[in-house]
């Protein structure tokens, strides 16, 4: 019995072993897929968005000036060679004084796009917005894009909103069409829109 006591623990002993040797094994990059690494190169526009500054888009998808004030509009394009897809999100309706940025990210397997938007700082170190709205448009180049179908969110972050987080949009992109537009939002930007609202 003694001895049977005694190989059982070896065996015990021996399978403890594999296992955690297996599971060492399972963390490897052949299970694991390395994380995403994306190339974004965001641009922003003042108040009254690129069609009301002197700068223009960084990238090629640019709204038609004639239908800019009617809808904000997600429009894309997409390069197969460089692998870039571009991204413009035009007619944003914003409180006009804020500080904005733009973020991408791959959450499982989805391409999230972050707009964010907060009040500005003050020298004082307090928060400051201001009583008008404005248009921005956010812009954004991503690579590397390999598929030929993303599915795409769109998230905006207006930290001083309660909620701050809103979904704009999330659907799928067929990226074999070269180009698209989606329209996001048809409600009225005026008196905000087609004029250059900018506080002195």
């Amino acid at each position: 019995m003694k001895m049977l006591g005694i190989l059982g623990i070896l065996i015990l002993s021996a399978t403890s072993f594999l296992a955690c040797s297996g599971g060492e094994g399972s963390s490897g990059s052949e299970n694991t897929p390395p994380a995403s690494s994306l190339d974004v190169s965001p641009s922003i526009s003042t108040c009254g968005g690129f069609l009301g500054s002197s700068e223009g888009a960084k990238i090629p998808p640019s709204p038609a000036p004639a239908t800019y004030c009617e809808a904000e509009r997600l429009l894309w394009n997409y390069d197969p060679e460089t692998r870039t897809l571009g991204l413009l999100d035009a007619r944003i309706q914003l409180n006009c004084c804020g500080e904005h940025s733009l973020a991408v990210a791959v959450e499982n397997g989805v391409h999230v796009v972050t707009q964010t938007d907060a009040p500005e700082k003050l020298e004082t170190g307090d928060e400051a917005r201001c009583g008008c709205m404005c248009v921005f448009d956010y812009a954004a180049d991503i690579k590397p894009v390999e598929s030929s179908t993303i599915s795409l969110r769109i998230m905006r972050n207006v930290t001083d909103d309660e909620p701050p987080v809103t979904l704009v949009w999330e659907g799928m992109v067929d990226l074999t069409a070269g180009s698209g537009e989606v329209v996001l939002s048809t409600a009225s930007a005026e008196p905000w829109c087609g004029n250059s609202n900018k506080v002195p």
